[in-house]
């Protein structure tokens, strides 16, 4: 016994744990501050809940607290209640004369660790103290597991993006050196739709999602062949036919990525119209993704006032006015409402800021597109 004590000394003297007495009667406080002092503990005390509270919220960094049941004032079991409120981890002993069943019972059912009844035999409860303090390191070593277990999440996270961005990036250079006549047409229609995302309240998830399937919304255009994707003249029925497989190339392509999966299917249904007149599915209304409904707003937007071959770039005032009159058979009337009240000037400067910008502003953009993984 003599051995066990001087082991349990010498494991307490080196940390030298924080014991929070609370008992009402002054000569058990006595006890237990002495024993427990000689074994290496830090003792406080308090004769009432009320104290010990007050003593708790003051000190905050007890290891173990051990807990009288009948007190004045504020008895063990709401003393113990407020005290698991304010420190849930907290190991707390209960310590009482009475063996009421219930008491230990409802002890146990708010929270204590364990119940030590009196008389007690100080190695005993030395004994208990320290499967506490094991219980309690035990929690802390799992928190700080879990919070370098989430830092690295968040560092393997940011990796991921990167190699997302690049992902992006390679897949965009990768049709802009095939189709040259469209210039940063991509990059302006994701601001577009990012931009009338924002007006429409649309969450930064949801954002995200708009965005990488506007970048990617012609991505499919890689399946089509140079002779039909670069031809100056009107395409033939056939070649017609070809070049709108582009949606459905595009989405196979992008599905079996899981971060681009959802906005996968902006890809697939951006030439949807509202009435039903589109492709690949001749999807109306609602059917279509909320995305590509925006989308399809902001690509119109930005094809008429684009210059191409075979045409001069129309003002923004006149490609507005059409979407307007477009409202309910090519584009959803709701997103026309949002669409109609954002100034025209808004538009110009996105495209302006687009045209000017480096290709270090386009990989960031691509970085802060990338940052949702959905």
């Amino acid at each position: 016994m003599e051995m066990a004590k001087r082991i349990s000394h010498d494991r307490a003297r080196k940390t030298g744990e924080k014991i929070l007495i609370v008992d009402d009667e002054d000569a058990i406080r006595s006890l237990f501050v002495e024993a427990l002092e000689e074994l290496g503990y830090r003792c406080e005390v308090a004769g009432n809940g009320l104290e010990a509270l007050e003593k708790f919220y003051r000190v905050k960094d007890f290891d173990v607290v051990l807990l009288d049941i009948q007190m004045p004032k504020l008895n063990g079991i709401e003393t113990l209640k407020k005290l698991k409120t304010y420190s849930p981890d907290l190991s707390i002993i209960m310590v009482s004369a009475s063996r009421d069943i219930e008491n230990v019972r409802a002890a146990l059912k708010e929270g204590a660790y364990d119940y030590i009844f009196k008389p007690f035999h100080v190695t005993d409860v030395d004994t208990v103290i320290r499967r506490a303090i094991e219980r309690s390191n035990l929690i802390k070593a799992n928190k700080d597991y879990q919070k370098n277990l989430e830092k690295k999440v968040i560092e393997q996270t940011e990796e991921l993006v990167r190699a997302y961005s690049g992902t992006l990036e390679a897949m965009i250079l990768a049709l802009d050196l095939r189709e040259h006549e469209t210039g940063y047409h991509s990059y302006r229609v994701t601001e577009y739709a990012v931009n009338l995302g924002k007006h429409m309240n649309l969450s930064d998830q949801e954002l995200s999602v708009i965005a990488k399937g506007a970048l990617l919304h012609d991505i499919g255009k890689i399946g089509v062949p140079d002779h039909i994707l670069l031809k100056p003249d009107k395409l033939t029925e056939e070649e017609w036919e070809h070049m709108r497989k582009h949606a459905e190339f595009g989405y196979e392509l992008l599905k079996r990525i899981d971060f681009l999966e959802a906005s996968a299917r902006i890809v697939h249904t951006h030439h949807e119209r509202y009435d039903g007149q589109g492709y690949p599915s001749g999807l109306s209304g609602d059917e279509i993704p909320l995305g590509a409904r925006i989308f399809s707003v902001v690509d119109a937007l930005d094809a008429m006032t684009s210059r191409r071959t075979y045409r001069k770039a129309v003002p923004f005032e006149d490609a507005v006015q059409k979407i307007i009159e477009a409202s309910g058979s090519q584009f959803d009337p709701e997103v026309i409402e949002v669409f109609v009240t954002i100034p025209i000037e808004e538009w110009k400067g996105i495209k302006k800021r687009v045209a000017a910008s480096s290709s270090e502003y386009l990989k960031q953009l691509m970085f802060e597109l990338s940052k949702y993984k959905v």
